[in-house]
């Protein structure tokens, strides 16, 4: 509770002027990154709250022993993050800068003639992001 009120704190201290009552998506994007963030750094902690590495968790001292199991946790948190920030960050950045068509109703030369919905365009560039990044890594 504590990591959300503080990144919605962030994001509204932060946040443009122009963006606030628009762009609910990425705002969220952005909160729950935020949060992504502070939990990865609070499962330290946990960990060593939960005595992981106590000798007697091994069977015959189990008492101490937190019963969390904590490689579960930091494999969740170490594939969310690439997925967070190779998928999902770049797919709202992409969504959010999508043109619809309707810059300026009636003034623009129609930018886009096939007329692709946002949320397609979005995909398309998200998959090319994700080609570049597995031809690099």
């Amino acid at each position: 509770f504590i990591l959300l009120v503080v990144s919605v704190y962030l994001l509204v201290y932060y946040q443009h002027p122009d963006d606030k009552n628009d762009a609910y998506f990425p705002k969220f994007v952005v909160i729950l990154g935020i949060m992504l963030a502070g939990a990865t750094a609070l499962l330290l902690p946990l960990d060593v709250a939960n005595n992981d590495g106590y000798a007697g968790c091994d069977g015959y001292n189990t008492k101490l022993c937190g019963g969390l199991n904590m490689e579960l946790f930091w494999s969740i948190f170490f594939w969310l993050i690439p997925c967070w920030v190779f998928v999902t960050i770049p797919f709202s950045s992409f969504y959010y800068e999508a043109d619809d068509g309707m810059l300026m109703a009636g003034t623009s030369v129609d930018p886009n003639p096939v007329r692709k919905s946002r949320l397609l365009q979005a995909l398309g560039w998200t998959f090319a992001t994700l080609i570049v990044i597995v031809i690099i890594f």
